[in-house]
């Protein structure tokens, strides 16, 4: 009885299974037959519509000029060269003074010379007396035989400082002779100097100018009587070892 049911059991749940596999693959077969398979459609397109038309090649840029070179500056003219200083011509020798003439002769000694340095030893105060030199051009000249005693400067009272030195002459060896034409009135003073021939050196010249204006001097005489006198004074500076 047993073996029965059991039999019974085994066909109903096999007939189950058979039942369950027939209908899933009727199922499928079902939703194989509804897909719809896809159309494929094809639509013409004129070639003027596809295909955009070819661009005309671009035109090649125009070349870019070089560049003009700078135009060279026109050259600066050059400054016109110094001209050189003529050369000195030197001084002719120096004539022969006039016995009426005392020169005063400075000279240079090693050390520096005080600021008034004394002229060099003059003649003694009782010399003889000089013989008469003829006046300068436009001077109206004795018009007697009245006998005419030129002045003097080398009298030892009178104590007349020689021309200062000018230091940078000296540095320079500037040396020379300086002719001034010295205006001597009756009382022995001096009323003018003028120059009369330059050293060649300014400084040396103004020197002897600035000394002679501050000298006295012995007056001229006619017939023992003072007179004014245009007197020639020499004076030299002269550098010495």
């Amino acid at each position: 009885m047993k073996t029965a049911e059991r039999g019974s059991t085994f066909v109903l749940v096999l007939a189950l299974h058979v039942g369950a596999v027939a209908w899933a693959t009727h199922a499928l077969d079902q939703s194989r037959s509804e897909l719809v398979q896809p159309t494929m459609q094809g639509v013409l397109v004129p070639s003027d519509a596809v295909v955009p038309p070819t661009p005309a090649p671009l035109a090649p840029p125009p070349p870019v000029p070089d560049p003009e070179p700078p135009k060279p500056e026109p050259p600066k003219p050059s400054p016109p060269k110094p001209k050189p200083e003529p050369k000195r011509k030197p001084l002719p020798p120096p004539p022969p003074l006039p016995p009426s003439e005392t020169a005063i002769e400075i000279p240079m000694d090693e050390a520096e010379p005080p600021p008034a340095p004394q002229a060099s030893k003059a003649p003694s105060e009782d010399a003889p007396p000089q013989p008469h030199r003829p006046p300068p051009p436009g001077q109206a000249g004795p018009t007697t035989e009245t006998p005419l005693t030129p002045p003097r400067v080398d009298a030892s009272h009178l104590n007349n400082p020689a021309p200062t030195y000018p230091p940078l002459s000296r540095r320079m060896r500037e040396e020379g002779r300086v002719l001034l034409d010295v205006h001597i009135m009756p009382d022995g003073s001096v009323a003018e100097v003028k120059l009369r021939e330059s050293s060649g050196h300014r400084r040396l010249d103004d020197s002897a100018i600035a000394a002679v204006e501050r000298w006295r001097y012995v007056p001229a005489t006619r017939g023992g009587k003072p007179i004014a006198f245009w007197y020639v004074q020499p004076v030299i500076f002269s550098l010495l070892n």
